[in-house]
């Protein structure tokens, strides 16, 4: 697959956004310390029809990330780590690894036939 300069321009611009959300928001988990509220927000997400349309959503995307993962990843260590800690950490984690793994990744996508 060949992209023009235009691609190129917007995949480069997202990615390196994607790369500031990621630092602020684990910036923001990091320094807000929400763990003592969680049990109580929790609950309130639960009982709300879209704090449960939004936790399906969320956890539905760990498990597709974490899919891609295990077909794209070929260090088993790496794998695993990211299977028992994305649940946690969330996706920062994830963008970390698209991140590291960019290069390898648009040279899987540039090959004829991608299995």
């Amino acid at each position: 697959m060949r992209l023009g300069k235009l691609e190129q321009t917007v995949m480069t611009f997202c990615l390196g956004l994607s790369v500031l959300f990621a630092i602020a928001l684990l910036a923001w988990l990091l320094t807000q310390s929400p763990w003592s509220e969680f049990s109580e927000q929790g609950a309130w997400l639960m009982n709300n029809v879209w704090g449960q349309i939004s936790l399906i959503d969320l956890y539905g995307g760990f498990f597709i990330g974490l899919t891609l993962v295990w077909v794209l990843e070929p260090k088993a260590w790496v794998r695993w780590a990211l299977t028992l800690t994305l649940p946690f950490i969330g996706n920062p984690l994830l963008a970390l690894w698209l991140i590291l793994r960019w290069g390898k990744l648009k040279a899987l996508a540039k090959q004829p036939v991608f299995d």
